[in-house]
C-alpha cells in the first residue's frame, strides 16, 4: 500500500447488553481475549500489516481501559510524527446520547479531522472481529473496480454464527451488491458482513453532508441498504478464519476455539503476528500437584490445582485442590483451594472462595464481574 493512500477508522460499535458484565467497566475493543490480548488488537494489527499507518479510534464511553491499553500506539509501531494512532473521544457530554448514536453520526463529529487527512481512502472497521484481513488487497480491488464502496464479507455455512444484528449481502454476477438484509433469520449458506468497508474520503464526506441532515446515521441501513441502487457497491471476500464477537455466547465459543492448535495457527499466524501491549511478566509457575490439560496459560500464573480446557490470563493463581474446566479466568484472579468451576467466565481480579462450586453451560456460561468476591 502506498504511503498515505488510506487511513483506518476503528469504530466502537454499540456496547451490546448481551456482553453483560464484560462491558461494566470497558468498551468492546478493550475486552480481554485469548490470554493476553484485547479485541481491538486484531483490527489494529490487520491495518498495520496492510500498510495503514494512520489510524483513528473512535470511542463512546468507558474508554479508560482502552486508553491504558493503547497508550501512544508504540506496540503497534504507531507512535509516529506523521499519522500514527489518534484516539477520538465522544463529542457529547451526555454518555447516554453518545451510546445511542449510530456510526455515521460519530463519523460526522470528526468531519474536520477527516478533511485534514491526506489519505484518499478510508477503511472503516469495528473492534469486535477476531481473525486476519488483508486490507491492502481489498483496497487494490476497490481502486481497480472504481467502486464507490467496497464491503468486506466472508462466506459461512452455519447460520448459528449470525448475530441478531447480522448483515447478509447478495451479489449479482459481477460482484456488485444487489441486496442487503439486516437482522433477519437466515437458513443455509450466506455471505455475512464483517462490518468493514472501504470508501473514498471525498465520497464519505459527501455522504455525511447529505445524510446527517436527513437523520440518516446508520452505515448498514442508510448508507448500504438504501444506497446500493444509487452507488457502485462491490464485495471483497475474506478467506480464512474470521469471527465476530456480538454476545457472551460468541465470546465464549470463539475463545474456546483457540484451544484447537489449527485454529490458533490461523488466528495468530507467525508471518503476521497479532500485536499487543507488551508487559514484562515472569513465566507461569506449575506446582508439583498441578494437572494441566488442553489449556492456554499466560505468563505470571501460579498453578497448583487442576485445569482442563481453560484459558488463564496473566497473574491467575489456582490453589491446590481447585478444579477448573472449560473456564476463562482473566487477569490477577485467585481460585482458592477445593473450589470447582465449570463453564465460568471470571473477569479480572476476581476472588473465588475456598470450596465454592460454580457451574454453567457451554451455551450459557456463568459470568463473574471484575473485582468480585464469590
Amino acid at each position: 500500500m502506498r504511503e498515505n493512500q488510506a487511513m483506518g477508522i476503528i469504530m466502537p460499535g454499540k456496547n451490546r447488553p448481551l456482553l453483560g458484565a464484560l462491558l461494566d467497566r470497558r468498551t468492546v475493543g478493550a475486552i480481554p481475549f485469548g490470554g493476553r490480548y484485547r479485541l481491538i488488537d486484531f483490527m489494529l494489527s490487520n491495518m498495520v500489516h496492510s500498510g495503514i499507518w494512520n489510524i483513528g479510534v473512535i470511542t463512546r464511553n468507558k474508554y479508560e481501559s482502552l486508553m491504558e491499553h493503547l497508550g501512544s500506539g508504540r506496540d503497534w509501531d504507531l507512535a509516529r510524527k506523521d499519522g500514527g494512532l489518534t484516539l477520538l473521544p465522544p463529542m457529547l457530554n451526555d454518555p447516554a446520547s453518545a451510546m445511542a448514536r449510530d456510526s455515521l453520526y460519530l463519523l460526522s463529529d470528526y468531519r474536520r479531522f477527516l478533511t485534514n487527512q491526506r489519505a484518499r481512502y478510508i477503511v472503516i472497521a469495528y473492534a469486535n472481529l477476531v481473525g486476519q484481513i488483508d486490507f491492502d488487497t481489498a483496497l487494490e480491488q476497490h481502486i481497480d473496480t472504481g467502486a464507490d464502496i467496497t464491503v468486506l464479507y466472508n462466506h459461512i455455512d452455519d447460520e448459528r454464527e449470525l448475530g441478531d444484528e447480522a448483515i447478509v449481502y447478495g451479489f449479482d454476477g459481477e460482484g456488485r451488491v444487489n441486496d442487503v438484509t439486516i437482522g433477519a433469520a437466515w437458513n443455509g449458506p450466506c455471505d455475512r458482513s464483517l462490518g468493514a468497508i472501504i470508501i473514498g474520503k471525498e465520497k464519505l464526506l459527501s455522504c455525511l453532508a447529505t445524510m446527517i441532515p436527513r437523520n440518516q446515521g446508520s452505515i448498514a441501513r442508510d448508507l448500504l441498504q438504501k444506497g446500493f441502487g444509487e452507488m457502485e457497491i462491490r464485495g471483497f471476500r475474506v478467506e480464512g478464519y474470521c469471527r465476530q464477537i456480538h454476545d457472551l455466547r460468541s465470546y465464549y465459543s470463539v475463545s474456546m476455539e483457540l484451544l484447537d492448535p489449527a485454529v490458533r495457527r490461523q488466528a495468530f499466524p507467525l508471518e503476521k503476528p497479532v500485536l499487543t501491549r507488551v508487559r514484562d511478566e515472569v513465566s507461569a509457575k506449575y506446582g508439583l500437584s498441578c494437572k494441566v490439560k488442553n489449556s492456554l496459560v499466560a505468563d505470571g500464573c501460579i498453578i497448583d490445582g487442576e485445569i482442563e480446557s481453560c484459558i488463564l490470563f496473566r497473574g491467575v493463581n489456582v490453589k491446590k485442590g481447585a478444579r477448573l474446566s472449560n473456564c476463562i479466568i482473566m487477569q490477577n484472579s485467585t481460585i482458592e483451594s477445593n473450589a470447582s468451576l465449570s463453564y465460568v467466565i471470571a473477569d479480572r481480579r476476581c476472588y473465588i472462595k475456598e470450596g465454592r462450586i460454580l457451574s454453567g453451560f457451554e451455551s450459557y456460561p456463568v459470568v463473574i464481574g471484575s473485582d468480585s468476591v464469590v
